[in-house]
């Protein structure tokens, strides 16, 4: 072509030139459908999640298609199951949905759920009527591809746990699943049993859930919780049905967290309570008494015993009693103590007398003691030792000490006992042209208002007509005077025209200590310098007698000369009134609020 021509034009026709547009527009439908083909494959690989491999000993049945559950909800599904290349084993492999990939990091357990049908329950009956599945609890770690499956399905599937070992003498028919419980609540499993390396006893593995890993302190003790029937001891039936189980019993608090534990063969000596007495009783011999035998007090339980051995010296059997908070008080250290338990016969010329305690301390045995009535000594501390007789003596048998239960009273008001003060009244007579004198004597209580709280008949008595009566208090004395006395029906107040000296002892008790509102639900105690021990009524024993007080029953023996002794609520340590003597009996009258 010569390049200087001038260019000629291409003449097409329309069917050319319709067939060129719909080539160029078919090169652009390819590549957009390569495009969008592209596209869709990528977002296949994507949602393809991730492959993780599990190794298991066991297949159980395990098949593709089978599906990963985590809470009850499936997460993922298996694609393939087979031997591994050393033929001891097996290679499960699932793909996790996309969604649920955080479960491929290290410390996730992974199992394989089955139906498991024992005494103490059944598990994974849903995997009888329907495919199995691989169980799951997701861990905290690093991401991560390979895992090694435990054989044992987990019944406690809370993610939160920490694992520890426990070195036992002896299996004691153990297995892999039997829970760990505490206060009869399952805080944990036993996920491996194996002999040590010594042959020497048992490690056991332990998965300790929630809360419960914190029970897992130095100091902690684990034991095996079995069947243990004889004459002596019944524990542990649970375990017949249920299986035996692993128990505890925690430190302090305070104490470091462990992993790794020495267990006992044996359960330990039972715990102490808050504000319980822990006693040492000394015995010749054992008497049939074990661990766990009550404490007896006026037939009733107010204890137990907390072990049983030998004393340090192998000269007698060292017995420790532990007796419950609220009876504390009534140990002393005069009481005496003996063993019961068995069965009495008792022959005469009348017959015979079969005697047969409770069936509880028939078979388990049991100590029994008993306080002295009229001076009941001071309260026993933890550690004090008393001497274990094999039988009581009859007059033990009758003590009927009075004193508050509950650990009540002084303690409560962080003070002593309020102190009466003795107040005498006197005055002179002439029969014949002979002198006689007369007086009347009451217990009273000194207030911080100037006044002093005594039984009406006192001052009734003092109020003797056409005679000059002298009142005598701490060490002074004053003339009566009708002025200085308001009475009521049981109690009534008189006001002291001078200042007790202060050397005299005699406390002014005050006001606020005072209780203002009073019923028969109480227990009272009657409080008097005479007394070593307070005197405690109970309030089945006091009923309201209206405008009067509250009235004593009959039955208990009160003796004359504690009239107008202070009576205080054991539960707040207020005053609550004076002892006063009437026709009918004793009377709790209440304080009048205040003086003429």
């Amino acid at each position: 072509m010569n390049p200087s021509a001038p260019p000629t034009a291409v003449l097409r026709t329309a069917e050319e030139q319709s067939k060129g547009r719909l080539s160029t527009r078919l090169w652009w439908m390819t590549a957009i459908c390569v495009l969008v083909a592209l596209g869709l494959m990528l977002s296949s690989f994507r949602s393809q999640g991730t492959t993780i491999t599990i190794h298991f000993s066991e297949g159980h049945g395990l098949k593709p298609g089978d599906t990963l559950r985590y809470r009850g909800i499936d997460i993922g599904r298996v694609t393939s199951v087979g031997l591994n290349s050393a033929l001891d084993g097996v290679d499960v492999k699932i793909l996790l949905e996309p969604a649920n990939q955080r479960v491929a990091v290290d410390g996730s357990q992974f199992w394989i759920q089955r139906a498991k049908l024992s005494l103490g329950g059944v598990s994974g009956i849903d995997t009888v009527l329907g495919a199995k599945y691989v169980g799951v609890i997701p861990g905290d770690g690093a991401t991560k591809l390979e895992f090694e499956g435990t054989e044992t399905p987990l019944m406690l599937t809370d993610a939160d746990d920490s694992e520890i070992r426990i070195r036992f003498p002896a299996g004691e028919g153990l297995d892999v699943g039997n829970p760990v419980r505490f206060r009869g609540i399952k805080v944990g499993e036993v996920v491996g049993i194996a002999l040590n390396s010594d042959l020497q006893g048992v490690d056991v593995q332990v998965r300790l859930v929630g809360a419960a890993k914190n029970l897992a302190r130095v100091g902690t003790q684990f034991w095996i919780e079995r069947p243990r029937i004889d004459l002596t001891e019944v524990r542990g039936l649970d375990t017949v049905i249920a299986g035996n189980y692993i128990a505890l019993q925690p430190h302090s608090s305070s104490a470091a967290l462990a992993t790794s534990f020495e267990g006992l063969s044996e359960p330990p000596p039972l715990p102490r309570r808050e504000g319980s007495l822990e006693v040492e009783l000394d015995a010749p011999q054992r008497m049939g008494i074990v661990r766990g035998a009550p404490v007896i007090y006026r037939g009733l339980e107010v204890g137990r015993v907390a072990n049983v051995g030998l004393s340090k010296d192998g000269a007698t059997v060292k017995i420790t009693a532990i007796i419950d908070t609220e009876y504390a008080e009534m140990v002393r250290e005069n009481s005496r103590w003996w063993a019961v338990g068995g069965i009495e016969f008792d022959a005469g010329l009348s017959g015979f007398k079969v005697s047969v305690e409770s069936l509880s301390t028939w078979v388990r045995g049991g100590v029994a003691f008993a306080t002295p009535e009229k001076e009941p000594g001071k309260q026993a501390v933890t550690g004090y030792r008393f001497m274990l007789e094999e039988k009581p003596e009859k007059e033990w048998l009758n003590w009927q000490p009075r004193i508050a239960i509950g650990g009540r009273g002084r303690s409560v008001v962080g003070k002593h006992y309020p102190t009466a003060a003795r107040v005498v009244a006197t005055w002179k007579t002439s029969v014949l042209g002979i002198p006689r004198r007369h007086s009347e004597k009451s217990w009273g209580l000194a207030l911080s208002d100037g006044t002093v709280a005594l039984p009406s008949r006192f001052l009734k008595a003092a109020a003797e007509p056409n005679v000059v009566v002298t009142i005598e208090i701490a060490g002074v004395s004053f003339p009566w005077s009708s002025d200085l006395a308001t009475s009521t029906a049981a109690v009534g107040v008189l006001k002291l025209p001078i200042d007790l000296p202060t050397e005299s002892g005699v406390e002014r008790w005050s006001r606020d200590q005072v209780a203002d509102e009073w019923s028969s639900k109480m227990v009272v105690q009657v409080v008097n310098p005479e007394l070593t021990e307070p005197i405690a009524i109970d309030s089945t024993r006091l009923e309201v007698e209206e405008g009067v007080g509250l009235k004593v029953a009959p039955g208990v023996p009160i003796a004359p000369g504690l009239n107008g002794s202070p009576v205080v609520n054991a539960a707040t340590g207020q005053v609550i009134g004076l002892l006063s003597s009437s026709d009918s009996g004793w009377i709790v009258g209440k304080l009048p609020s205040t003086a003429k």
